[in-house]
Parts: structure tokens; C-alpha cells; sequence
């Protein structure tokens, strides 16, 4: 699982007291333009904030006195208003979300559930779900950019040079409210990817196999939820691929659906070899859900059809109180929850 959860641990006591008072954090206002430029620019927003000594653990520390310098950073490099500051705290934490959904595998999952935690829904209480939504669409450029930001060479004594520090109450408090959850998968993380890993190469090796023989339609997902009927055909967005991803080290999935150029690429990699399979889309149809219950939601069907003879189905719904949220993938023949954790495999949107 990489280093994920010291990642994890950083982002929980950063935002620790906040998420002690509220159930959700406010919406920060994120804007896509916002993402994207936090993805293109993050190694030189953080040098820059380094030598301002404001850096620190990947987040910002500043005072009162130093905000107007540390906005002046931020709108630089493209992340915009006042509240700049608070967008990329946000942005950041949604960006460990998805990196820890990426790679937390099925073995650590299923440790985590026989304790009775789900770290996912753990680590979203402390990201607005709005402004998640909007970082998840460009999940493939933020988990690269997060995982690629380099400090190495950075002053220690400029990012030590806040007054306030975390200390062993602050973790404490972080252990108690997981139940100590992620310290124990963190103390069996090599014993659990070494057991992990030869489970997902057969897993994998199987996936692969079925899906050398899939045809046909598993059926529209939509139509058999509460909300089914109101759902509405629109035109699905330009520019955006549907992508899977699972697995490291040598046993992974790595799917991509350019809607666009209609061709879809659907890497399998066990043991360290790669086998491809190639389909050409015929259409892509798309139908939408706005609801108004709450704080309002939403919910989106792509029904992917190929010359091949195989239909795609990925379907996700959720509410912007954070309350529900379900992924769903659709393939005849294809029983994702016999081969992996239920919750491993997902898909998301990239731009």
C-alpha cells in the first residue's frame, strides 16, 4: 500500500479539530479550473511556500500575517479567490481519499470491515463531497501530481518555522476515533500485500479470462434503483475517459474509455506481464439524474456499446450531504465480488 497511510495519518491530524465539530466541512467552492491547476502546478506552489516557510507535512501553516503572501502564491498558480488557502487544503484531502481508494487492497479492506470500519467513509467525513466530486473527475491528474510532489530537498528548519506542532494527544485522539484500525493495517501492510498480491494475480488472471469470452448486456443499472424512473438520456460531457484502476506491484487493471475517440483500452497485468484487450466503441448513451432531497444530488449511467458485442455499464448516485453514495459496474457475465473485495473495484472520470 505505498506509504498511504502515513499520507492518511497527515491529512487526519491536520484537519482533526474540524472534523470533531462538523459531520461535513463547508464547500470550499472548488472549481475544476482550480483542480487542474493544483495538479499542474503543486511541486512550485509548494517551493514557493517553503521559502516563505509556510510548508509543512504537505500542508500550509500560516499566520494572519502571512495569508496575503501565501494568496498571492495560490492565485498565481491558478488556484483562485480569496478563500484560495482553504481550496487547497481541500483539494489535497480529496486527492488521499482517492489515492488510499487506489490503493488500499482487498486484504487490508477486509481486515479493516472484520473490525467493523469502512476507512473510506472515515476518511470522507472529512472532504464536502461537493468539492470531492469535482477533484474525482480529475482524479487521474491529481493522484499523479500528489504522488509525484517531491520535498526532498526542501529547508527543514523554513517549513519547521510555524509555532504549532501536533503531538501525541492529537494522534491519540486520531487512534481513537479509528479504533486503532489503520495502525494495525499499517504494522501487517507487508504481510497483507504479500498475501494480497498473490490472491489479486490469480483474481486478475481470471478477470482476464472472462472477459476474452464476454458478450451481450447485463441490463441498464438505473431502472431498478428508487430513483429510477427519473431518469433522463442527455449528452454525456466532451472530453472525459471513464477509467478503472486497481492493484500495484505487478498485478493490476488499468482501463481506460475514451469517449471521444471511441476506443476503450482495458490493460490486465499479473505477475508482472500485461495482456490487452482492444474494443471499439459504437455508442455511448448517457442518462442523468438532478435530485432534490437535501442539499441536492445526483445520479449518471454510461451505457457503453462496442463492435465487439459488449456493453459497458457504469453507473454512480449519491447525495451532496454525503450521506449515500453507491459505484456500480455492469458487465454480462462479469461478477466483479467473486474475484475481488465488493467495494475494490470502481471507476471514475478523467479529464
Amino acid at each position: 500500500m505505498k506509504n498511504i497511510f502515513k499520507k492518511i495519518l497527515i491529512v487526519f491530524v491536520c484537519i482533526g479539530i474540524a472534523a470533531s465539530l462538523f459531520a461535513e466541512p463547508a464547500s470550499t467552492g472548488v472549481t475544476d479550473s482550480d483542480v487542474k491547476n493544483y495538479a499542474k502546478n503543486i511541486n512550485s506552489i509548494a517551493k514557493e511556500l517553503n521559502a516563505l516557510g509556510v510548508w509543512s507535512d504537505d500542508s500550509i501553516n500560516a499566520t494572519a500575517k502571512q495569508k496575503n503572501s501565501v494568496d498571492g502564491i495560490l492565485n498565481k498558480y491558478g488556484i483562485s479567490g480569496s478563500n484560495c488557502i482553504d481550496k487547497f487544503g481541500m483539494i489535497t484531502s480529496c486527492a488521499v481519499v482517492l489515492i488510499a481508494e487506489s490503493e488500499l487492497d482487498a486484504e487490508s479492506a477486509a481486515l479493516l470491515k472484520s473490525m467493523g470500519m469502512d476507512p473510506m467513509a472515515e476518511l470522507k467525513k472529512n472532504v464536502n463531497s461537493k468539492d470531492y466530486a469535482v477533484v474525482a473527475a480529475n482524479s487521474k491528474a491529481v493522484v499523479k501530481a500528489y504522488n509525484s510532489l517531491d520535498t526532498s530537498n526542501f529547508d527543514s528548519a523554513a517549513s519547521a518555522s510555524n509555532d504549532y506542532s501536533y503531538g501525541d494527544e492529537d494522534l491519540a485522539e486520531l487512534y481513537s476515533r479509528l479504533g486503532n484500525a489503520f495502525a494495525q493495517v499499517a504494522s501487517e501492510s507487508e504481510e497483507n500485500k504479500y498475501y494480497s498480491n498473490n490472491e489479486d494475480t490469480e483474481s486478475i488472471k481470471k478477470l482476464y479470462e472472462q472477459m476474452s469470452k464476454a458478450k451481450g448486456d447485463s441490463g441498464i443499472i438505473y431502472k431498478s434503483k428508487k430513483n429510477g424512473s427519473k431518469y433522463k438520456k442527455t449528452t454525456p460531457k466532451k472530453g472525459r475517459d471513464i477509467v478503472i484502476q486497481y492493484g500495484s506491484d505487478g498485478n493490476e487493471i488499468d482501463w481506460t474509455f475514451n469517449l471521444d475517440t471511441k476506443k476503450a483500452k482495458l490493460d490486465f497485468t499479473w505477475g508482472g506481464k500485461t495482456k490487452t484487450l482492444n474494443y471499439t466503441i459504437s455508442s455511448v448513451d448517457y442518462y442523468f439524474l438532478k435530485t432534490d432531497s437535501g442539499l441536492g444530488g445526483e445520479g449518471n449511467e454510461y451505457i457503453i456499446s462496442t463492435k465487439e458485442g459488449l456493453f459497458f455499464h457504469f453507473f454512480d448516485e449519491w447525495d451532496y450531504s454525503g450521506n449515500a453514495f453507491e459505484k456500480q459496474i455492469g458487465i454480462k457475465g462479469i461478477a466483479f465480488e467473486s474475484l475481488f473485495d465488493a467495494d475494490a473495484i470502481g471507476w471514475f472520470y478523467s479529464e
